[in-house]
């Protein structure tokens, strides 16, 4: 794949960074740093045909909006990011997806909201699952 070449052409991989996020002290290890196209993740996968649904169940959008969100507290800007993924069998093809930035930012928000739901459990120490309450399980 000729983009996944461009990505991981130049760069850094395994960059650890440290800063403190949303007042919490907060360790990310990004996959591969590129200086111009920003963080690119590395992920493989069953199936290229289902990896944007295997993205939203695994929640790796909001795992690079975290990495975004930490690094910029580090390097001042908001940077782009990748994801290259690999199948793990024949024909083992590999497919390059941008996260846009609208993607990025919603989860971001979900992320922070996250956080200080984190820290207000800290605080009180009282850890609620979200599933204290019965749900209603309708079929459409």
């Amino acid at each position: 794949n000729d983009n996944a070449i461009e990505l991981l052409s130049n760069g850094m991989a395994e960059g650890v960074v440290r800063a403190e996020y949303c007042g919490v002290a907060c360790q990310i290890r990004i996959d591969w740093v590129h200086p111009h196209h920003g963080i690119v993740d590395l992920k493989t996968c069953d199936d290229l045909t289902w990896f944007e649904a295997d993205a939203r169940r695994y929640g790796y959008i909001h795992q690079l909006a975290f990495y975004r969100s930490v690094f910029a507290q580090v390097a001042n800007e908001l940077v782009p990011c990748h994801i290259v993924a690999v199948e793990k069998k024949e024909p083992f093809r590999c497919g390059v997806w941008k996260l846009s930035d609208c993607a990025l930012s919603s989860a971001t928000i979900e992320n922070e909201s996250a956080i200080r739901r984190m820290i207000e459990c800290r605080r009180n120490n009282h850890w609620p699952t979200g599933y204290e309450d019965i749900r209603v399980f309708e079929f459409a």
